[in-house]
């Protein structure tokens, strides 16, 4: 049965209108034609940010990108001490979040939708969650850290939240449209300034001027104790203790576990005293079983026996963090712990490309930084193969040589 005249242009047009719908000029004009959210955004903002009485703080980011906030929400405590301070993130973190000192309220969101009108649906669920769990706390003051310049609809929430003034910070130069144009003010930073550093500059924007520059931690006694014992069987009586970063979100960051097994086995041998905690979610407990197994006496498997706040802990505890560039990497450098980190991006890579942890790694602490040989160009996909044992092995030896006499 042949279609009707005109059906491929009207299918055509649907499109169309369907791909507007889920656009930045597409949100911002059906959203301006609900009158309650038009009333919110028309709101005058406060002259002077530091008589603000409820502000949120947008970061729907990874797990890492939490400890690199760990600062920040530490200062907007000590700076906003009358202030309400709402944070809202992945559903995954919430209940750790819940325990951070500095944050008021945690609000957690997680979407999932079929393929099907899959932006629309989105877009559609954040709008009732910020009117169903945003509204009522009416925010004065949106803080967004991050550059999701590949996905914009967490900054089309920061515009469904109807706070009169939001932050964010946008590459001018990166060539990508993040949305900033939900915001207010959208801070001109380069991809490749250190996020921490963004940080410091979005709060000093705001008006308000942070004590320092560093990350900051926290944990629960229950946590602390659980990381001692932990820490405690894993030393199986050897002086020091190396964390294995086993996990990562993206498997191409992710180090061969016969990498891993050659580290165990050489630094073992020049350096006795040493024994190894492989760190991780549940998904990578198969790795840490076979650590474990292949290096005897040598490697105690913790993945998926912690929650977050005990693995920030047993960080602490810990002489030095080897492995991948992951959020338990981040733990280590905000609990001062030396760090060793594998990454598969070339050295030769554009500064600021992301994944680079030139620009997101390792903060204000001991680190060394193994990228895959200089030959390999710069435009190859991350690959932490690419990483050769023998750099990774003399780093981690350096380092504990480093924390010996420290």
């Amino acid at each position: 049965m042949s279609r009707l005249p005109g059906w491929n242009w009207a299918r055509s047009r649907w499109v169309i209108f369907l791909l507007w719908t889920s656009s930045i000029e597409g949100i911002m004009a059906w959203g301006r034609c609900l009158p309650s959210l038009r009333r919110r955004l028309a709101r005058t903002p406060l002259k002077d940010f530091r008589q603000v009485k409820r502000v949120t703080l947008l970061r729907y980011d990874g797990m890492g990108d939490m400890v690199l906030t760990s600062g920040m929400l530490r200062e907007l405590r000590r700076l906003l001490p009358q202030a309400e301070i709402t944070l809202i993130c992945r559903t995954p973190w919430a209940s750790w979040m819940r325990t951070c000192p500095w944050v008021d309220r945690v609000v957690d969101i997680e979407l999932k939708f079929p393929a099907r009108f899959y932006q629309q649906r989105r877009l559609a669920a954040l709008l009732s969650f910020a009117r169903r769990e945003i509204w009522p706390r009416d925010p004065e003051l949106l803080l967004q850290p991050g550059t999701l310049y590949w996905y914009f609809e967490s900054r089309a929430l920061a515009w469904f939240t109807g706070a009169p003034a939001r932050f964010c910070w946008e590459d001018p130069d990166w060539g990508v449209d993040t949305g900033g144009r939900f915001h207010t003010h959208a801070l001109p930073m380069a991809q490749s300034l250190h996020e921490t550093e963004k940080c410091w500059r979005m709060l000093e924007a705001v008006g308000l001027q942070p004590a320092g520059r560093r990350l900051d931690t926290w944990w629960t006694e229950a946590d602390a104790q659980r990381a001692r014992e932990m820490a405690d069987r894993a030393r199986g009586g050897r002086r020091r203790l190396v964390l294995l970063g086993v996990a990562c979100s993206e498997t191409p960051r992710m180090w061969p576990q016969e990498c891993f097994l050659e580290l165990v086995r050489e630094v073992a041998r020049q350096a006795p005293d040493v024994a190894f905690v492989a760190v991780g979610g549940a998904d990578v407990s198969p790795l840490g079983d076979w650590l474990a197994v292949q290096a005897p006496g040598l490697v105690h498997n913790a993945c998926g026996q912690l929650g977050l706040g005990a693995v920030w802990a047993l960080t602490a505890a810990c002489d030095l963090y080897v492995g991948n560039d992951t959020g338990i990497m981040h733990m280590a450098a905000a609990a001062k712990t030396p760090v060793v980190v594998v990454c598969g991006m070339p050295i030769t890579a554009p500064p600021g490309t992301r994944g680079d942890p030139r620009h997101t790694g390792p903060h204000d602490t001991l680190s060394r930084i193994v990228y895959p040989p200089p030959e390999i160009p710069g435009d190859t996909p991350v690959n932490a193969s690419l990483v050769a044992c023998a750099p990774v092995i003399a780093a981690t030896l350096e380092l504990l040589a480093l924390s010996a006499r420290a």
